[in-house]
């Protein structure tokens, strides 16, 4: 065999052998890839699809890119006498943002499921607080949530309820959500 060929063919797979391989502690934030199934934020649907997935691989990135700048959290805080909606708005620092609840909660617990997780088409609404009109998802879901480390006592949480999710196109082009209620009870 020629020597020349001989080196061109190693050569040719190594290249290839260096193409297939990736790094798992980088993998892409956000778009489809072979090391991470996260889609790109084309339709509402999508990012549903990257907001469960977040939530089960505890992935703070892919939640923050599922939520729009202007995005806000409603919710009934239960603790209360009357059933009062309480709104968390999406901010990078500080304790009182969702993000910030977030992190804690994927640090707190090490094994986060949404065994049912159900997607139901909403009409488009106009916004309140902005009058825009947004798109709309109803989302019937299951959360089990457990710490296996015994880092927070064993700790095993459920919620199972519904929440509707109103969505917009960002600047980028990407699809976000912009209105988040949760209508559990």
């Amino acid at each position: 065999m020629n020597r020349t060929f001989f080196i061109a063919l190693i050569l040719l797979l190594l290249a290839l052998y260096g193409y297939n391989c990736q790094n798992p502690f980088s993998p892409p934030i956000v778009g489809p890839g072979k090391a991470v199934p996260v889609a790109r934020q084309t339709d509402p649907d999508s990012v549903l699809y990257n907001l469960k997935y977040s939530y089960e691989y505890r992935d703070s990135l892919v939640y923050e890119n599922c939520l729009d700048r202007d995005f806000i959290f409603f919710y009934k805080d239960q603790d209360e006498e009357q059933l009062v909606e309480v709104e968390f708005q999406v901010t990078r620092d500080g304790r009182g943002g969702d993000i910030y609840r977030t992190n804690r909660l994927f640090k707190v617990f090490d094994d986060i499921r949404l065994d049912t997780w159900i997607v139901e088409p909403l009409a488009p609404a106009r916004d309140r607080i902005t009058e825009e009109i947004y798109e709309g998802r109803k989302v019937i879901f299951h959360l089990s949530l457990r710490d296996t480390d015994g880092d927070y006592n064993y700790q095993h949480l459920e919620a199972t309820g519904f929440a509707e999710f109103r969505f917009k196109i960002s600047e980028d082009g990407s699809w976000r959500i912009v209105r988040w209620y949760d209508r559990s009870i």
